[in-house]
């Protein structure tokens, strides 16, 4: 069952697009994207109020990822759409009114790839190579991503399911390798969105000095990843968002200030 479909997400689905030809469009069009994990999220809905002048950090694209597995992290955690609703209608309703929405899945991911890559299993090779590369330090993953045969498009559900492992750190694993498909795609530069020490900014270590995920992508070296593969913490979120503004020196103090009850 895709995860839109769950009951607990029937309140916000409306604000959600899942429509791979819409999001390849959209992406032709803009190029950059952003790509948000849990973490983010809530700390935006602990900040409905502030949520129009948090958006004023966003002015690289529209085009705001979330991966299946971050809403159905979300739904774990809030299991009755009574309650889903409450906690975050308002938010996605928000954001969807500024923003583009889209949830990404392997299965979208895969299409993506196929509009500019020809053979199939061209697309399942590099799809597998790059969760090689994103995930070396995970030995459990590593070693079943090597066992794994990627044949058809029918196989994805396998690999999925590699890279959700025990689950923890799930939503920002898949973070990192659908941004990386997408740069090699030629889609970016990529905002990775999150406060997520060891699921995304101990993985960013990772990726410094290596070279082979560097070839894959097409990239030189950590430089020109770099400017392609972009972390940004709420706390950066937050400074962008207030240089993009004109506000006065008291109301910047009165939004620092209500920060410290996050």
């Amino acid at each position: 069952m895709k995860v839109l479909d769950s009951p607990v997400l029937e309140s916000v689905r409306p604000f959600i697009s899942d429509h791979t030809e819409q999001l390849y469009q959209s992406l032709n069009e803009h190029r950059a994207f952003y790509m948000f994990d849990n973490m983010i999220l809530t700390k935006f809905r602990k900040q409905i109020s502030n949520l129009p002048l948090l958006l004023q950090a966003f002015h690289q694209s529209p085009i705001f990822l979330i991966p299946d597995a971050v809403l159905e992290e979300s739904c774990r955690n809030i299991r009755t759409k009574e309650r889903y609703d409450e906690y975050y209608f308002e938010l996605f309703k928000q954001l969807s009114a500024k923003k583009q929405l889209h949830i990404l899945s392997m299965q979208t991911i895969y299409h993506l790839l196929e509009k500019g890559m020809t053979k199939k299993q061209r697309i399942l090779d590099v799809m597998k190579q790059l969760a090689l590369q994103a995930f070396r330090v995970n030995r459990d993953i590593i070693h079943n991503l090597e066992r794994c045969e990627l044949s058809s498009i029918s196989d994805l559900p396998k690999l999925r399911q590699i890279i959700l492992h025990n689950g923890n750190n799930a939503g920002e694993r898949f973070i990192c390798f659908f941004s990386l498909l997408l740069v090699h795609q030629y889609y970016g530069p990529a905002y990775i969105c999150s406060d997520d020490g060891k699921g995304v900014y101990t993985m960013y270590n990772t990726f410094v000095n290596n070279e082979s995920l560097f070839g894959i992508l097409g990239i030189d070296d950590f430089f020109g990843f770099k400017q392609q593969y972009i972390l940004l913490s709420y706390d950066r979120i937050l400074q962008l968002s207030i240089q993009n503004t004109k506000l006065s020196s008291e109301e910047i103090s009165a939004i620092f200030k209500h920060q410290r009850f996050l």
